[in-house]
């Protein structure tokens, strides 16, 4: 028989019980009054040590801090050559993504009962904060290299990287609700696909990129695409540790 943690363990109470009812049936009253116990502890243990769901508010708090960093690069690659004063918005938006992060794993430390498994939170928690340093360097990047006119692949590249933090939200408040898991299922397999557009772009870009002959440029955008694609990575782990997750739950 399993016995509940922090419970009177039955085998201790099993000799006395068979002395009060010492007939054949003292094994079958035994049984039943040990799984009494066991449910009315359960009882307790929820009433005094309730899951610590404080998690999900921090993981949807987290996507949310992602997609505000992943709006401001839009608006960037969209107001080229202008618009790059705006980068230091995003430096201050991953601060306070390290910040949740940091409270992340404090709560984890403190809560002795978590509604998910403290491994998920342990590998969900690092990735999201991989997005959006990501998204900070990659924005530097943008604004420091003296971009002198617009650029389409910017502009799309960035778009992709915003259409895949609004699904990781969506996913956090689909995981939050404790719902249908094939919900966070399906926003962890649109990020992926946002992923191979985004690789499908980059290649392209590379091509296009060497026709050119201004070399600098060709520097400068290269890295910046490079930069663009490892966000897009980070989108993507975000996204296989909401489908793993799911896929335990369901």
């Amino acid at each position: 028989m399993v016995e509940a943690a922090g419970s009177i363990p039955a085998r201790s109470i099993y000799p006395f019980f068979l002395s009060v009812f010492p007939d054949k049936t003292g094994k079958v009253r035994f049984y039943i009054l040990a799984q009494m116990i066991w449910l009315e502890t359960m009882r307790i243990r929820d009433l005094i040590l309730p899951e610590d769901r404080v998690f999900f508010t921090l993981f949807k708090e987290m996507a949310t801090t992602i997609g505000e960093a992943a709006t401001v690069l839009n608006e960037i690659t969209h107001e080229l050559p202008s618009g790059t004063e705006k980068s230091h918005r995003v430096r201050q938006i991953e601060h306070n993504g390290d910040e949740i992060t940091r409270h992340i794993y404090e709560k984890l430390n403190e809560s002795l009962i978590t509604p998910l498994e403290p491994e998920e939170i342990s590998r969900l928690a690092p990735v999201m904060d991989d997005v959006l340093d990501r998204i900070d360097r990659v924005t530097h990047q943008t604004c420091t290299y003296g971009l002198t006119e617009p650029n389409d692949v910017l502009k799309e590249f960035s778009y992709l990287i915003l259409l895949s933090t609004n699904e990781m939200l969506h996913a956090i408040e689909s995981l939050s609700a404790l719902g249908d898991p094939n919900e966070v299922r399906n926003h962890a397999s649109e990020i992926n696909r946002l992923y191979n557009l985004s690789i499908e772009l980059q290649s392209r870009a590379v091509l296009d990129l060497f026709k050119t002959k201004d070399l600098l440029l060709i520097i400068k955008l290269k890295d910046i695409y490079e930069g663009l694609g490892r966000v897009m990575e980070k989108c993507n782990d975000v996204g296989h540790a909401l489908n793993d997750i799911a896929m335990s739950h369901s």
